[in-house]
């Protein structure tokens, strides 16, 4: 594992660590789970650009408006309903 030694405003690194103490973890892991998230949105962004770059766009719009077409209104879950979906609760 790297050690990076890293200048920051004094007004940023406080806000951080407020952050961090909410989520319940030490500075160093706050700062290291939002440099990964912003790696994987980057990562992201490249793979699906790489993926969209030869595709027709205006026959993606149609196939997913036509999807979004067959979707029926009806009552949104609650919260609970969906905790108990995905958790079992």
């Amino acid at each position: 594992m790297a050690t990076l030694s890293l200048r920051i405003r004094d007004t940023l690194k406080r806000k951080a660590e407020d952050l961090a103490k909410r989520e319940g973890v030490s500075l160093n892991n706050f700062i290291n789970a939002m440099l990964a998230a912003v790696v994987a949105q980057e990562e992201a962004l490249a793979f699906f650009g790489d993926r969209l770059r030869t595709v027709d766009l205006d026959a993606l719009h149609r196939r997913v408006m036509a999807f979004m077409g067959k979707t029926q209104p009806g009552r949104e879950p609650s919260q609970q309903e969906l905790d108990m979906a995905l958790h079992g609760r």
